[in-house]
């Protein structure tokens, strides 16, 4: 006769732990969404999307009327300019997101539940700092879209041409690369401190290092030729793995459930 009774032993044979790109996802989708949702955020995005809407007209109406090979060299050249100053000014969204996914759970009394559960830390860490670059890179995209609309709109599909594919590209990578480098840093500090407002403080230091940072790399990246420029972002993204990596195998994860 089959017996309905289920035992201990049998709920522990069919419950199998996420892995730990499976917790990665769970966390970092949860963190996503409460970040979209959030007022703040979405009110520095359209501020930012209408300032550089509004710049871009300024900036490229001038060098647009000029159609000598020259002028045309510093079309494409404010272009891609413009382009990295359009996506990085989105993506470090990602920053101010990051300051709050272990401070601001804290505060709010939700981090310990996530602490019990048995996501590693590099699935802990790793999830909040997508959860945090994933809004960012969403609007950061949307603007990139109005960016090249309005070009094509505005100034005709003959400018549009004038776009350097290869450094745009780059420039892409690079958007990517300090979202997460700025999220990775801001986690960092907020896993550390004890206040969602101290790790917004340090998390502004971070937005203004890795702005002038960027703004430099671009500058010299004319002299330095674009195989140099693709290495520099390359060492970017191994900075961001070794981060994440550094930062979930130094947290001590059982003295901040106990201070809970």
């Amino acid at each position: 006769m089959h017996s309905d009774i289920t035992t201990d032993t049998d709920i522990e044979t069919r419950y199998t732990p996420a892995n730990t790109l499976s917790a990665t996802w769970l966390i970092a989708k949860r963190q996503a969404l409460e970040a979209i949702m959030t007022r703040t955020t979405l009110i520095m995005m359209v501020f930012w999307l209408v300032f550089l809407t509004v710049m871009v007209v300024f900036i490229l109406g001038a060098s647009t009327s000029n159609h000598s090979a020259r002028g045309q060299a510093t079309t494409a050249t404010e272009i891609a300019f413009l382009l990295a100053l359009m996506g990085l000014m989105f993506s470090q969204t990602s920053i101010g997101i990051a300051a709050g996914v272990f401070a601001g759970d804290k505060e709010r009394g939700c981090l310990l539940p996530l602490l019990a559960t048995p996501a590693s830390n590099l699935a802990l860490f790793a999830g909040k700092v997508l959860g945090a670059v994933l809004p960012a890179l969403s609007y950061a995209a949307i603007g990139i879209v109005v960016y090249y609309s309005e070009i094509g709109l505005f100034f005709g599909i003959e400018t549009l041409r004038l776009t350097p594919i290869g450094l745009s590209l780059l420039i892409l990578v690079l958007i990517v690369a300090a979202a997460f480098l700025g999220a990775g840093l801001a986690s960092v500090i907020s896993s550390r401190v004890s206040t969602y407002q101290s790790a917004q403080t340090y998390s502004s230091l971070i937005v203004t290092i890795l702005s002038v940072g960027v703004s430099i790399l671009i500058f010299f990246v004319s002299s330095w030729g674009i195989w140099a420029f693709a290495l520099v972002i390359g060492g970017i993204c191994v900075l961001d793995v070794l981060l994440i990596t550094w930062a979930a195998a130094t947290w001590q994860r059982e003295e901040v459930m106990a201070r809970q």
